[in-house]
């Protein structure tokens, strides 16, 4: 692993429990259940080391742009594949089907030589100096450079605004709401184990959260139902079908049938958050190909549909996603500005929470459906509210 470019983009330090509560740090192997996006440099060269332009950084700027910036090249990489990598194959950290994305780290130094005045053209030669393909590069130094452009041209008291709506600000996660940090127990009616837990963000993975029965009564019940997915649309509140969302859907009500009642007490027991906190439980499938692209839970405060989409329930503060069936192949959830996934493994859970107890939100749970490259997946989401959500 490359190491991380100057001061300026240190992380807080990440430990993980995983079996006997071994913690590891993220530079080391990640347990099975986590698979970690190499990102390598040629040479041992990192951003830091390769910009003569960038003695320091300027105050404040750490993680700067890093939600539109990952947002606006998973689009354009869609598009722009690179035609080829060179011997720093992995500097770009390619995933399934040619998708890309650009590290945090390479994110925060455009915005940041952006800021400073750098010539883009000297900062494309610099990644492309870096193994990154050219056009990759360009769109790269384009999209994210006009935004820092953007924000350079506000006054200072809006650039300040700016820069904590952004991420400016650190985040600072709350304890994890587990019931339980060992290896073992008991939700409800059930034992389950505790395989992986990260904090800051707020990462676990909880195997056996569901029998095999349990899986396949709820895809059973769920054929003949399922209707093509939607997402939501920021500015009005309402839905719309996107190339965004490859996937179909349902729902079951709350407390609809004993097998429902039985996964809603579980998870309960599990986060400490009552039953009428959260959403129906969503059933989806993605077959061959089937994703969903790089998306926030939550609902962006600053956008105008956000208003009526927690006027029942409030905001989103976490999500619980429960793997219904084995992947062959693909349909990880991917979280890329920390590069981590996790393997669709039957009857597992991935839960992560991304709202403090300061009313803040983590934008560091960015999170995918990578595409389904054989067979296919079904999961069941669970999203937690606020406030009760009575509809």
């Amino acid at each position: 692993m490359a190491e991380e470019p100057g001061p300026c983009w240190r992380q807080p330090a990440v430990s993980v429990r995983c079996g006997r509560h071994r913690p590891y740090r993220t530079k080391q192997s990640p347990p099975d259940g986590f698979v970690r996006a190499a990102v390598k440099y040629p040479s041992g060269r990192s951003p830091s080391g390769a910009c003569p332009l960038q003695p320091a950084s300027p105050p404040g700027v750490c993680g700067l742009h890093r939600r539109p910036g990952s947002a606006l090249i998973g689009t354009m990489s869609e598009k722009t594949t690179p035609s080829q990598t060179g011997p720093g194959q992995d500097a770009t950290a390619a995933s399934a089907h040619g998708h890309v994305h650009l590290p945090d780290s390479w994110q925060d130094w455009i915005t940041t030589n952006v800021l400073r005045g750098c010539a883009p053209d000297d900062m494309v030669k610099i990644m492309v100096d870096n193994a990154f393909d050219p056009v990759f590069a360009r769109h790269a130094v384009s999209i994210i450079g006009g935004i820092g452009s953007r924000l350079q041209g506000m006054p200072e008291g809006e650039r300040k605004v700016a820069l904590a709506q952004a991420g400016g600000t650190r985040y600072a996660a709350s304890p994890i709401r587990l019931c339980s940090l060992l290896p073992r127990f008991t939700v409800a009616d059930r034992e389950v184990e505790l395989e992986a837990v990260m904090t800051g963000p707020n990462i676990a993975i909880i195997r056996n959260f569901l029998s095999d029965e349990e899986c396949d009564e709820i895809i059973r019940l769920s054929r003949g139902k399922m209707r093509a997915s939607q997402v939501v649309d920021r500015e009005s509140g309402g839905s719309y079908q996107s190339s965004v969302r490859k996937s179909e859907g349902s729902h079951f009500e709350r407390g609809e049938n004993d097998l429902v009642r039985r996964i809603e007490a579980r998870i309960e027991a599990l986060v400490g958050i009552p039953v009428n906190r959260g959403e129906p439980l969503q059933i989806l499938h993605y077959g061959p190909g089937g994703e969903y692209k790089a998306h926030q839970d939550f609902f962006e405060p600053r956008d105008a549909g956000t208003a009526k989409l927690t006027q029942i329930g409030g905001q989103r503060i976490g999500t619980l996603v429960m793997y219904l069936n084995d992947v062959p192949e693909g349909g990880e959830t991917a979280f890329p500005d920390i590069g981590f996934s996790a393997k669709p493994h039957k009857g597992s859970v991935v839960y992560f929470e991304y709202m403090n107890v300061a009313g803040e939100l983590d934008y560091r749970c960015l999170h995918a459906g990578m595409p389904v490259i054989r067979g296919d997946k079904w999961i069941m989401t669970k999203w937690l509210r606020e406030r009760p959500y009575e509809q």
